[in-house]
C-alpha cells in the first residue's frame, strides 16, 4: 500500500499491520495424507478418521458453504483416498452443506467447495441445509441457559458424523470451525437466533466485552455454540487453516474442541498482529471483497488499532454492492438504540452486522465503487480518492488538537487481526 504523500511530513508512520502468514510453506501431497495421521483427542489416542469410519455404515461429512475459504477440495481427494483403502463404499457417504441461515450455494458454488470430481461422483448425494426445514430438524438438547438446540435429522441420523471445516478469527464467535459447522452451520432458525443473541450485553446497549476475536473461554456464544454441538456427538473434526492468500497452512483432526484449539492456535500464528498501541488514523484496504458484508470484516480488524477517537479510511471497491438486501433493512435504520431493542426481540446475525458497521463506521471514511442508494444507506461517509480521503481526515483530526497523527496502514485489512497488549493468546 502506497504512503499517501499528504502524510510524509505530517504524521507519524506507526508500521503496516500485515500478517505474515507464519511460513511461505504449504501442505500438499504427502504432508496432508501424514497430517490425517495426527489426530488430537482427550486419552492422547492415535486413533485416525481412517479407523473411526468402517465400511457399511452411513458417513455424513459436513462441509463449509460458499462464504468462506476451506481447502476443501484440497484434502476431500485424501480423505475419500484413506476410507476406500479401508474398504468403505462411497455409497455409503453423502455430503450436507452446513449453510446456517445463508442462501444455499448454487451448483457452481457448490463445485467449487467440493472439486469438480468429487461433486460428479457424488451427484444425488450432496445436500443444502434449509434452517427453516422443520420436518428435516430434530431436537438434541437444552444448553445450561436453557435454549432448546434442533439442527439438520440427517446429520444426527447418520451413522458417523465427521465435521469439515476451517479456521480463522471470527468477530463474535472468536474463532470460526469446529463447533460451527453444527451451531449454526446446520442449526434451526431459532436456535442460530439464540445464539446469534449472546453477542449483546444482557444490561447495556454495546456488544457484550467476551464477545470479540480470539476468545473463546468466557464468551458466551463460543461456549454455547459448543454445548450445542457437543449434543450432536460428532465422531471427528477435521479442520484447515489457511494463509492469507488462500494457500492450506495446516490440517487438524480430533476431538471437537481439543483439535479445534490447536487449529486455533496455528491461526493466530497466521492471523494475529501484536502492536504497542493504537494510532489516531488506519488506512485500511478490505482487498477483492466483493460486497460490503464481506469487506466488514477489515472494518472490524481496523478499527482494534485506532484510538477511540481516531479515524479509518476504508478502501472498500463493493463491486457488488452492500451484499444483502436483509442487510439494507437493518443498516438504513439510522437510531443505533432502535436496533439494539429489535434485536433484542428478534436475534439476527445481519442485523448485528448493521450495528457493527454503525458503531464501528461513525469514524470512517469509505472510498467505494458502490452506487449512490448503497452508499446513503450503509452511512458511512465517503471521499472519491485516497489523497481526498487523507486530507479529510487530517482536518478532522486537526479540529481535535492532533496536529502530527500517528498511523498504521493495513493492505490486507480482512486477514490482519491487531492485539494490544495484555490481550492472551488461545489456550
Amino acid at each position: 500500500m502506497k504512503i499517501p504523500s499528504v502524510l510524509s511530513n505530517s504524521a507519524d508512520y506507526l508500521g503496516t499491520i500485515e500478517s505474515s502468514g507464519f511460513t511461505n510453506e504449504t501442505l500438499t501431497g504427502n504432508s496432508i495424507r501424514e497430517a490425517f495421521f495426527n489426530p488430537i483427542w482427550p486419552d492422547g489416542s492415535r486413533q485416525t478418521i481412517f479407523d473411526i469410519i468402517r465400511p457399511g455404515g452411513s458417513v455424513c461429512v459436513v462441509v463449509s458453504d460458499h462464504t468462506r475459504q476451506t481447502a476443501t477440495s484440497t484434502i476431500l481427494p485424501f480423505i475419500l483416498e484413506g476410507l476406500i483403502a479401508k474398504g468403505c463404499s462411497l455409497k455409503d457417504i453423502f455430503f450436507l452443506i452446513a449453510s446456517g441461515i445463508h442462501r444455499p450455494p448454487n451448483t457452481a458454488e457448490t463445485q467449487k467447495i467440493l472439486g469438480q470430481s468429487i461433486f460428479n461422483q457424488f451427484e444425488g448425494r450432496i445436500f443444502r441445509h434449509n434452517a427453516d426445514d422443520e420436518a428435516n430438524l430434530v431436537y438434541v438438547g437444552t444448553t445450561k441457559r436453557g435454549h432448546n438446540v434442533r439442527v439438520n435429522r440427517q446429520a444426527i441420523e447418520a451413522d458417523r458424523l465427521i465435521l469439515v471445516g476451517t479456521v480463522g478469527y471470527h468477530y463474535h464467535a472468536g474463532f470460526g470451525g469446529g463447533r460451527k459447522s453444527l451451531v449454526p452451520g446446520l442449526a434451526s432458525r431459532d436456535t442460530i437466533a439464540y445464539n446469534h443473541s449472546l453477542t449483546l450485553d444482557p444490561v447495556q446497549d454495546r456488544i457484550h466485552p467476551m464477545v470479540d476475536p480470539g476468545i473463546l473461554d468466557g464468551n458466551p456464544v463460543a461456549e454455547e455454540m459448543l454445548e450445542g454441538a457437543r449434543m450432536c456427538n460428532p465422531d471427528i473434526i477435521i479442520n484447515t487453516v489457511l494463509t492469507p492468500s488462500g494457500k492450506l497452512a495446516g490440517v487438524f483432526s480430533g476431538e471437537l474442541d481439543l483439535a479445534h484449539r490447536a487449529a486455533c492456535r496455528m491461526a493466530e500464528r497466521v492471523s494475529r498482529v501484536d502492536i504497542n498501541r493504537p494510532a489516531d488514523l488506519v488506512i485500511a484496504s478490505a482487498g477483492s471483497a466483493l460486497n460490503w458484508i464481506q469487506s466488514h470484516k477489515a472494518l472490524v480488524n481496523a478499527h482494534r488499532a485506532v484510538k477511540e477517537n481516531g479515524l479509518i479510511i476504508l478502501i472498500a471497491p463493493c463491486p457488488e454492492g452492500l451484499g444483502d438486501e436483509r442487510f439494507r433493512y437493518w443498516v438504513k435504520k439510522n437510531d443505533i438504540a432502535e436496533i439494539y431493542s429489535e434485536l433484542r426481540r428478534s436475534a439476527e446475525v445481519l442485523g448485528q452486522t448493521a450495528l457493527s458497521s454503525k458503531t464501528r463506521g461513525r469514524n470512517a471514511i469509505l472510498m467505494t465503487e458502490m452506487n449512490s442508494m448503497d452508499i446513503s444507506d450503509l452511512g458511512i461517509r465517503t471521499a472519491p480518492d485516497l489523497e481526498s480521503a487523507v486530507k479529510t481526515a487530517m482536518d478532522d483530526l486537526k479540529q481535535n488538537n492532533t496536529e502530527k497523527p500517528s498511523y498504521f496502514l493495513m493492505p490486507e485489512a480482512r486477514h490482519s487481526v491487531p492485539f494490544l497488549p495484555g490481550t492472551d493468546k488461545i489456550s
